[in-house]
């Protein structure tokens, strides 16, 4: 097959992409789930919406969609004294994942991981603003609960926007990570929670209800490539300590356009815009996941953790 005739299919085939899915390799509008699961990996340093395939040495079921989707997956692992699945759903709009993972502390960072979302093309239009810059202020609601017990256990969600395939700075006026926990610094916009286990406090929880908002570069009347990630992972603090010290975690999270969008220029709001996008989705509304997708992946999840158990 020629290289344009291959460029050709990839248009129209999102699964094109690489096996071990990323946001820079997304045709748009679309996205993909990655759902893994692993004795060990390279302790989850790595972004929602990177490739997590290679640091990971374990089983990954990825997915893709074009358009609205929606796609969902599982994934699950044992070895001896460990057990970690993961499960997940994504749609263009919303994401919904969850993970667990059972490790002794010396363990090389089990765990269950899920990564995925959806990218798109946006325009922002507003008569009489044509070629003015401004800021997109995007509003994203997540919710869920996560755990970890033992000496070592910790878990983690992430949500994140990409513009032009590139991360975006945190400097941008009306970006809020909302009560983000994150324990490292950044300069572009995350949205991060966290919870951790250690041999003096053994058994944490962090539940999260609230909304989150992003601050997007846009021109008026020219189209950007706009994504939002998520990354779930229930795995391990850090590798080591001493015998019978254990790593327990899980969490169940979903992330979705909450509605509300608004628009600044030049530090005013700008009223009466509108948003073309090329999925069709409209970016100003809220992208709620029906409740029975929700219970399926939970079902889902359950299921699957029961099987490694046994």
């Amino acid at each position: 097959m020629s290289r344009l005739a291959h460029i050709a299919l990839c248009a129209l085939l999102p699964l094109c992409a690489q096996a071990a899915p990323r946001q820079l390799d997304i045709v748009r509008p679309g996205g993909f789930l990655n759902v893994c699961a692993a004795p060990s990996g390279g302790g989850g340093g790595f972004w929602a919406g990177d490739d997590i395939t290679s640091p990971i040495a374990g089983a990954c079921n990825a997915h893709y969609f074009a358009q609205g989707g929606p796609v969902s997956g599982t994934a699950s692992s044992s070895a001896p004294s460990i057990s970690n699945n993961a499960a997940g759903t994504a749609h263009m709009g919303w994401v919904q994942m969850g993970a667990e993972n059972h490790s002794p502390a010396e363990t090389w960072f089990a765990h269950g991981t899920v990564n995925g979302g959806y990218s798109d093309t946006l325009t922002v239009n507003l008569a009489g603003h044509e070629g003015e810059s401004g800021h997109l202020l995007l509003r994203v609601a997540v919710a869920g609960t996560m755990w970890a017990t033992g000496e070592t256990g910790a878990a983690g969600f992430q949500v994140l926007p990409y513009v032009n395939k590139g991360m975006v700075s945190a400097a941008n006026p009306g970006y809020d990570d909302g009560s983000s926990n994150h324990l490292w610094s950044t300069d572009q916009q995350v949205a991060d929670w966290g919870v951790g286990s250690d041999a003096s406090d053994p058994d944490n929880s962090l539940a999260v209800n609230e909304v989150v908002t992003f601050s997007l570069p846009v021109v008026i009347g020219q189209g950007l490539e706009v994504g939002l990630y998520s990354r779930a992972i229930a795995g391990q603090r850090s590798s080591g300590g001493f015998p019978g010290w254990s790593a327990n975690s899980g969490l169940a999270f979903t992330s979705f356009l909450a509605g509300g969008a608004s628009l600044v220029l030049s530090g005013q709001d700008a009223p009466g815009f509108s948003i073309a996008s090329a999925s069709g989705l409209d970016w100003t509304a809220a992208a709620v996941p029906e409740p029975g997708v929700w219970a399926l992946m939970l079902a889902g999840l359950a299921v699957v953790a029961l099987q490694r158990r046994r």
